[in-house]
């Protein structure tokens, strides 16, 4: 987890809210905070758990960090204390993505439309879009984004932290593009290349090259 107070992870059970317990309550709770308020809208509805390492926090500070989550739509997961431990040893730290694949045998969301303004698509894990994405039209995913048409509208891929996550799509022109914490607003007066596209992370920076199948 480095130096990262906290770290959501999207797993099967829903979202799993790591704590670093060596660090001041105070700002675990205000680094929280600012990350439920700068994602606004994209949990709401998600299970969640936390998990805090062998070093537990006492119960009145679990029960404040829970109901931060709760008022941004979150809903506690039954069994948060078993299922938190049980992902955190099951999940990957990262698993290499090149774009949805049915063969890799990972979940994915088919939206067999095009998703037009006004229209906002969330879901956890892949999403794959059988049309076009239109000026303001969303799509938040916990894991890739592939569309098969033009992505015109909001995109934000890896909402859950997921680095890997790419965003592929026939013609990629976004009003808005993100991948994991990273942001990418293109220039308006740039035309997009009329050929299919990914846009991937490179460090902290997100870059936009043709796509190649492997890659």
């Amino acid at each position: 987890m480095g130096n990262e107070m906290i770290s959501i992870k999207g797993t099967k059970n829903g979202l799993l809210i790591v704590l670093d317990t060596n660090q001041n309550f105070e700002e675990i709770r205000k680094n929280l905070l600012s990350k439920m308020e700068s994602s606004r809208g994209f949990f709401k509805g998600a299970k969640f758990s936390i998990f805090q390492g062998h070093q537990e926090i006492p119960a009145n500070q679990k029960n404040e960090l829970e109901d931060i989550c709760r008022q941004f739509g979150l809903e506690l997961n039954k069994d948060s204390h078993t299922a938190s431990r049980t992902e955190l040893t099951k999940t990957p730290r990262k698993i290499p993505l090149v774009a949805p694949q049915t063969d890799a045998g990972e979940a994915a969301l088919m939206v067999k439309r095009s998703v037009r303004s006004g229209q906002r698509i969330v879901y956890p894990k892949h999403i794959v879009v059988l049309g076009d994405v239109h000026p303001g039209a969303e799509i938040v995913s916990g894991g890739s984004i592939l569309i098969m048409g033009s992505c015109r509208g909001t995109v934000h891929a890896g909402a859950y932290g997921d680095r890997t996550a790419k965003v592929v799509a026939r013609r990629l022109d976004p009003i808005s593009l993100s991948i994991a914490d990273s942001r990418h607003q293109p220039e308006r007066s740039v035309a997009a290349a009329d050929e299919c596209q990914t846009a991937r992370l490179s460090g902290t920076k997100i870059i936009i090259e043709k796509f190649l199948a492997g890659r």
